[in-house]
């Protein structure tokens, strides 16, 4: 399915309005993407915890067509559990998810977390194993190289397959290589989010995307920016995530007016 908008026009359109007259909005299936769709998607959004923006794209896709029946979507009960964990509003939760992670989903379509391997980091977590990367190199440039490309990412399922290889050579430090989730963590950070290990860190991040959110709170909080959050210092949240080019890139501004839409 195409993403839709207000304006949106088409057959998409009338089985997205159908969809939302099945379950009780008085709306007409006429093709056009009005205000009174627009507010009913809104609402459906907002009852299955995800971004209420009126746009429907695969999560809101996924709400509509399986009733939101998929276990590891976010639910409105983990922005909740979420906000207690950290001693601040919901709003604010999701106003850092939206602009820190864009509310991308967690997960593939495949069920799988959403991943981001990276070959250069392999590297140096190999280097920190013991093991000499340069001898598993010829073969593998795709996944082991010194320093930082996007030339080899391949999005998607395809960086299963990259993480794979890597694993076949170490599976500690491939896991650590890759970023993962709702936040996309890189895998070495598995202390920071309070895990053991970096296997526990992959099993909790294929459990659901409540627990990656739990992960990046436990992220935000053991890097000591939670009370940045507490306080709504956006400019002192944004500078600690974000890094000294966040004034540059307006993350303190967008994170006040995504934190007042959700209020």
């Amino acid at each position: 399915m195409q993403t839709l908008k207000k304006g949106s026009s088409g057959k998409d359109v009338e089985q997205l309005q159908s969809l939302l007259m099945e379950r009780g909005y008085e709306i007409e299936a006429d093709g056009i993407f009005g205000k009174a769709t627009e507010d009913a998607v809104c609402r459906e959004q907002e009852k299955g915890g995800i971004a209420a923006d009126g746009i429907v794209g695969q999560r809101t896709w996924e709400l509509l067509t399986g009733g939101g029946e998929a276990p590891w979507r976010l639910t409105a009960a983990d922005y909740a559990h979420a906000a207690e964990m950290l001693g601040v509003e919901t709003a604010a939760i999701r106003a850092v998810l939206e602009v820190e992670t864009g509310n991308k989903g967690g997960f593939l379509a495949q069920g799988k977390p959403t991943i981001l391997f990276e070959g250069h980091v392999f590297w140096k977590q190999l280097s920190q194993h013991g093991i000499d990367p340069a001898r598993w190199q010829k073969g593998n440039e795709d996944i082991l190289y010194q320093k930082w490309t996007k030339e080899h990412y391949k999005g998607g399922m395809k960086e299963y397959d990259r993480l794979e290889r890597a694993r076949a050579i170490h599976r500690e430090a491939a896991d650590s290589s890759a970023s993962w989730g709702l936040a996309q963590i890189m895998g070495f950070n598995h202390v920071v989010c309070g895990c053991r290990s970096v296997g526990e860190f992959v099993a909790a991040m294929e459990e659901s995307e409540g627990k990656q959110l739990e992960l990046f709170v436990r992220f935000i909080e053991g890097n000591k920016w939670d009370k940045y959050l507490r306080a709504l210092d956006w400019k002192e949240f944004a500078r600690h995530y974000n890094g000294p080019s966040y004034a540059q890139n307006q993350y303190d501004k967008r994170l006040a007016a995504a934190y007042e839409k959700y209020r």
